[in-house]
């Protein structure tokens, strides 16, 4: 099933807002293949077909120097996403731009995550049980969380804990599609 990327912030994003994401990088940077079939894939990818986003990297020794994206959340409202699935990442989805940027990744798991948010507060449930939760004066402004939400937010391709809350600032039910064996 095609997962589609975007490759910007979102408006919403206060300062990251139309800044790059670096999700490709960030995706790439944890595939698990590594060595020279990770970087000929990747050369291919840019050189053969053209970058398409933005990319700071010039050195080939750099390709793989961001934090690793492992998974994405995503609103799963008709239960389509299931463990065994293939994967067929892409940016510009739908348009004549479209661009599969990884191999056919199979999806290794499937949990559900909940977010729910009241005045000042916010409670991550992962398969239903609590995993974490913030204390904030505004998501610009957290003042107290748990370091599992620190792991999620990384993982999940956000800089800090603040961004990732600047994402889901409203109460969200979804699934995490995980594409390496990771889970919560």
């Amino acid at each position: 099933m095609t997962l589609g990327f975007s490759t910007k912030w979102p408006d919403r994003m206060g300062e990251l807002a139309g800044q790059p994401n670096y999700f490709i990088e960030k995706i790439w940077a944890g595939l698990p293949f590594c060595g020279d079939t990770k970087t000929d894939y990747y050369n291919n990818c840019i050189f053969n077909r053209g970058k398409g986003w933005d990319n700071p990297l010039v050195d080939e020794g750099e390709y793989f120097s961001f934090l690793s994206k492992l998974h994405t959340i995503r609103r799963d409202s008709n239960s389509r996403w299931r463990s065994g699935m293939d994967i067929h990442m892409v940016i510009n989805n739908r348009t004549k731009n479209r661009f599969q940027f990884a191999p056919v990744m199979e999806c290794k798991s499937v949990q559900t995550i909940e977010i729910l948010h009241a005045l000042g507060h916010a409670l991550v449930k992962i398969d239903g049980e609590f995993f974490g939760e913030i204390y904030h004066y505004g998501f610009d402004d957290i003042h107290e969380y748990t370091n599992d939400l620190e792991v999620l937010a990384i993982n999940d391709g956000f800089p800090s804990v603040e961004a990732f809350f600047q994402y889901f600032n409203k109460d969200f039910k979804g699934k995490i599609i995980h594409w390496t064996d990771l889970k919560y």
